[in-house]
């Protein structure tokens, strides 16, 4: 069933309570996720060179997927830079991103809704504090899962290597003056050559995301495009394209990468792979929002943000203060009864 944006955005609306009543006693925990799975299928473009560094810093990681040896981007690689890309945007508005990328701490004397923001809530976190006196691990479960993100392409057609020889000098030669003797350090880099497509699927289960919440994902992708994984590419090299996005009660097969690659079949043409992606998608869930309407809606949204529209400004302050009050209620037991 073809809906709108807003339609989505209505099922979204109720708050995230915290508070819950026993028979014994009254406890703060987050809302526990009910029946709905949001999926947000993207294709991934190489627009430069890419260099893929997964676990491996040498090698570009592969899989075999429907049939192809194809190349493997990790999910916390794409996930990492829209997470990072998401804390600037609240750092942007004086909304948030207070701590550093994986290095948040609560010190002593403050609350978790000092570090913690709503890019922690819909992205996940982790980090430590001290309350009353002791250490405590704070863990934040993301709203949103990420796969893998995978070639369409095989990878023996999508990388090139580029041979070099470290340490030469000024010269040019590769003589090294001091130590009186060549160079022995030789560089092979691979990297992925531009035009190569990659299929990934953002998952959102249960019913745990607000409106701004959501707004602040699709923020996040549509404003995020330097991906890789080495200082020496900078840059623009990924650019996202949204093919939808799809609900049910239930998550479907199509999320998972080979499905999708499956439904695709041998293409290497950007419009091709993400109209299979749509009609795949369509079949698989009740509702959906089509692809040009998800691209308005983003567009419209990253307009608001660069304008500081005033509504857009007035939704991230209340997200601010909702999850304020769902962290220091979550953690240190609070009554959690704002919380978002």
């Amino acid at each position: 069933m073809t809906a709108s944006i807003e339609t989505l955005y209505a099922q979204l609306a109720k708050d995230l309570q915290t508070h819950y009543e026993l028979a014994k006693k009254p406890f703060d925990i987050p809302s526990l996720p009910e029946a709905q799975c949001i999926a947000i299928p993207l294709v991934r473009e190489a627009i430069a060179p890419v260099l893929v560094r997964n676990n491996d810093a040498d090698e570009i990681t592969d899989m075999v997927l429907a049939g192809h040896n194809r190349i493997r981007i990790i999910a916390s690689k794409t996930k990492g830079v829209e997470r990072r890309r998401g804390a600037q945007i609240l750092r942007a508005l004086g909304m948030g991103g207070w701590a550093a990328a994986n290095k948040a701490f609560v010190p002593k004397g403050k609350k978790p809704s000092d570090v913690f923001d709503l890019n922690s809530f819909v992205f996940g976190d982790s980090g430590t504090g001290v309350i009353s006196g002791k250490e405590f691990v704070f863990p934040i479960h993301a709203a949103v899962l990420y796969s893998d993100a995978i070639s369409i392409q095989p990878k023996r057609n999508s990388i090139h290597s580029v041979f070099r020889q470290g340490g030469i000098g000024e010269d040019g030669g590769n003589f090294d003056a001091e130590d009186k003797k060549s160079s022995s350090n030789i560089f092979t880099t691979y990297a992925v050559n531009p035009g190569t497509l990659f299929v990934q699927c953002l998952v959102l289960p249960g019913r745990r995301l607000t409106r701004a919440a959501f707004d602040h994902l699709l923020l996040s992708i549509g404003l995020t495009g330097a991906y890789g994984g080495a200082t020496a590419v900078t840059g623009t090299n990924l650019r996202t394209h949204c093919a939808g996005i799809y609900w049910g009660r239930l998550e479907r097969a199509i999320n998972a990468p080979q499905e999708m690659l499956q439904a695709i079949g041998k293409t290497g043409e950007l419009e091709t792979a993400l109209s299979a992606v749509e009609q795949a998608f369509q079949k698989a869930y009740p509702h959906h929002i089509n692809r040009s309407e998800t691209e308005k809606a983003l567009a419209d949204l990253v307009d608001r943000f660069e304008a500081n529209a005033p509504e857009l400004l007035a939704q991230y302050a209340s997200a601010k203060e909702q999850v304020a009050c769902l962290f220091d209620a979550w953690f240190t037991g609070g009554s959690g009864k704002d919380a978002a």
